[in-house]
This record gives structure tokens, C-alpha cells and sequence, in this order.
């Protein structure tokens, strides 16, 4: 797909944020020249990506992501548009979702033209095609009914959290990560095993990262927890970065997997909403994982049941999220696991839960899981 070339113009001219957002199954809020979207380049909870439908460009006033329609394509892509070969994967991408086949048709050279035009003593202009309707080339004689339709290759399958080919650089004796320390809510062990640190620079200046790694153990993102308590308006508490599919990856899965080391029969798992009460947990030798929010996805109840778990212990956060996530989320669970969920009391997370609770779960978890 790289060696082909593609008119970066025509791509953004072609697109609409209509078609892209039905695409990417994004529901606009509003009507007319200006409209909102839930932001997916962070994880947002009420509409703060503003799209211009006349100009065709977007901007969310919370994580500041910004740009045009094939920009938005990138990003939904895991694509840089400031890397030009990036926003080139990202604007043939877009032709072949979208249909933009003479993005795709480069034109004759100027000689070409001349020459051809000589003959009949007159300049013939390109034809023009019509707003909306793409241009096909016509097959040549020699091709074949099937191998010469002009019809282009079907699109691969889109890639989704690929492995990162770099770490950030993270200082784990940052004063907010001495804090927790301080007030028993972390230990040094588990800032280790979870790679937390404070970052610098970049897109997650400012933060605590979280590093979010697939089934696999391959490290595929980084999350930022703002690094105080006192929060900048219009900047979003906790960031994950643009394309990021939060659906598709249960945080601490690979961890969890790895516990079956030492419980070669474990298929209990405890799914809760955040990074913290993932660390409680798994500090308590819980196996635990979080959804990176007040949800439980199809995608997330599939991996569990591909990697052989067969019971959930569903405790999400005790507030009006976390009970309205409990009831849109047990059905989906129940349907392919045995689950149990434990109700918290109201302003209560699992971070922060009685210890006596947190003790019996993990003695319960211990005799559950005894070898058969």
C-alpha cells in the first residue's frame, strides 16, 4: 500500500466528518455547522471534541488534539500526521475506506499532455469530476474480467494498540509517587513491578504513567494520572494517548496469566475500574485487572474467556458510575462467566476498601483456586 501515491489534497477535500464519524461509530451531539463528540484520543466523559462541519476540522478543548478530517483519520489510526510518512499511510488508508479513488490516480506528466494535445493542435483540459462521485479508471484490454476491474485491494484489517518501539524515560522518586509511599497507598515493590513513573516531557508532561502492556507482555501505551491533586481547568485527570483502544486490553492481564505459575488452576479473575485498585489488588496477590473505566467491553469479556477464565468478582467504584456500570456490564459478563459482583459503599473504591474485605477476598481467591 506505501508505494502507491496519493494526492494529499484530494484526501482532505474528499472527506467528510459525517462518513468519518459513522465510521468509527462516534455519535455527534448538536445540529448543524457545529457539533460535539465524547473525545476518543482521551478518556473522556461527556462531549468535549468540537467539530466545525463547515471547515471540516475538529478540536477538543480538553486534550487539545486538533486538526482536519484526514488529521482526525490519522489519529483514530495510531498514526503521527505531523510524520509525513505517517500522514501518507493515513491518507491512502482514508482513500480506500472512503472511496476517494482518484486521490490514488496519479495525473500525466505536463509532457504527456502537450504531446497528446499536439496532435489535435489544442490543449485538452482533465475531465472533472463531479462533487461526491469518484472517477474510475476504465480496465485495460489485456486484463482479465477479475485481475483488471480497477477496483482497489480490500483493506487490511485495522491495527489496533500495536507494540511501542520505545520507552518513555520515568522517574519513579517523583515527590506525588513518594506521597503514596508515604501514606501506605503504594510500596517500592509495586512501583517496580508496575513501571510507574513521573514524566517530563512529551504529550504526557506532567503525569504519572501508568505502562499498559497486551496479553502478551508487549508494552503498547502509556496512561498519565496528572501529577497533583489540584487540576488545571479543562485538563482531563487521567490521559491515554490518541488511537489508543481502551476496549480492546484489559490492564494487568499479563500479570494475572503469569500468577498461574504458582496457581496452575486459576480461572478467578476481579475486574475493577482503575490503575490504583489494579495495584491494591495484585499487592494482595488478588489476580486483578481494570477496564480503564466504569465499563466492561465485549472485546475485554472475549480475552478473559480466550485465556481460560471461567469466574469475574465484579467491583467497580461506589458512586452513580460505578453502579450504573455494574448494571450495563453484569449482563455481558454473565453470559460467559460465572460472576459475583461486591457492591461498595458510596465515595468508597477498591483501592481504598476496608482491609478485613480485601483479606477475605484474598482468602477466598486462595481456597477457590486450590489445585483440584
Amino acid at each position: 500500500m506505501t508505494s502507491k501515491w496519493v494526492d494529499f489534497k484530494t484526501v482532505r477535500e474528499k472527506l467528510d466528518f459525517v462518513e468519518v464519524l459513522s465510521h468509527y461509530g462516534l455519535e455527534a451531539k448538536g445540529h448543524g455547522k457545529q457539533v460535539k463528540i465524547i473525545c476518543p484520543f482521551h478518556d473522556d466523559h461527556k462531549p468535549s471534541c468540537g467539530i466545525n462541519m463547515a471547515k471540516q476540522v475538529y478540536n477538543c478543548f480538553a486534550c487539545g488534539a486538533g486538526g482536519n478530517a484526514l488529521d482526525f483519520v490519522a489519529h483514530m489510526e495510531g498514526l503521527d500526521p505531523d510524520k509525513t510518512t505517517e500522514l501518507r499511510k493515513a491518507a491512502l488508508l482514508a482513500s480506500e475506506i472512503f472511496n476517494i479513488e482518484e486521490a490514488t490516480v496519479k495525473p500525466r506528466t505536463r509532457g504527456a499532455r502537450t504531446a497528446g494535445a499536439a496532435k489535435n493542435g489544442v490543449q485538452k483540459a482533465d475531465k472533472v469530476t463531479k462533487p461526491g462521485k469518484a472517477r474510475k479508471s476504465k480496465p485495460k484490454a489485456s486484463e482479465g474480467k477479475t485481475g483488471g476491474s480497477g477496483l482497489s485491494e480490500p483493506s487490511p484489517e485495522k491495527q489496533v494498540n500495536q507494540p511501542l518501539s520505545f520507552e518513555l524515560k520515568l522517574d519513579r522518586k517523583h515527590a506525588f509517587i513518594k506521597s503514596r509511599i508515604k501514606d501506605g497507598s503504594l510500596d517500592k515493590k509495586l512501583v517496580k513491578t508496575f513501571g510507574l513513573g513521573f514524566c517530563s516531557k512529551g504529550i504526557m508532561s506532567e503525569r504519572v504513567c501508568f505502562p499498559i502492556h497486551n496479553v502478551n507482555g508487549e508494552l503498547i501505551a502509556y496512561s498519565g494520572r496528572w501529577a497533583s491533586d489540584s487540576l488545571p481547568d479543562d485538563v482531563p485527570r487521567y490521559l491515554l494517548p490518541k488511537g489508543f483502544e481502551k476496549s480492546k486490553v484489559l490492564f494487568n492481564l499479563h500479570r494475572v496469566i503469569g500468577m498461574r505459575d504458582s496457581h496452575p488452576d486459576l480461572d478467578t479473575v476481579v475486574i475493577v475500574e482503575g490503575f490504583w485498585s489494579v495495584m491494591r489488588l495484585h499487592g494482595e496477590c488478588i489476580p486483578c485487572v481494570s477496564t480503564f473505566g466504569d465499563s466492561v467491553s465485549i472485546n475485554q469479556v472475549e480475552q478473559l474467556v480466550q485465556n481460560g477464565f471461567k469466574k469475574a468478582i465484579l467491583i467497580f467504584d461506589g458512586d452513580e458510575g460505578g453502579r450504573s456500570g455494574t448494571e450495563q456490564s453484569l449482563p455481558l459478563l454473565a453470559e460467559r462467566l460465572f460472576t459475583k459482583v461486591i457492591h461498595l459503599e458510596d465515595g468508597i473504591k477498591p483501592d481504598v476498601m476496608d482491609k478485613q474485605l480485601v483479606s477475605e477476598l484474598s482468602r477466598n481467591f486462595l481456597r477457590d483456586n486450590r489445585t483440584h
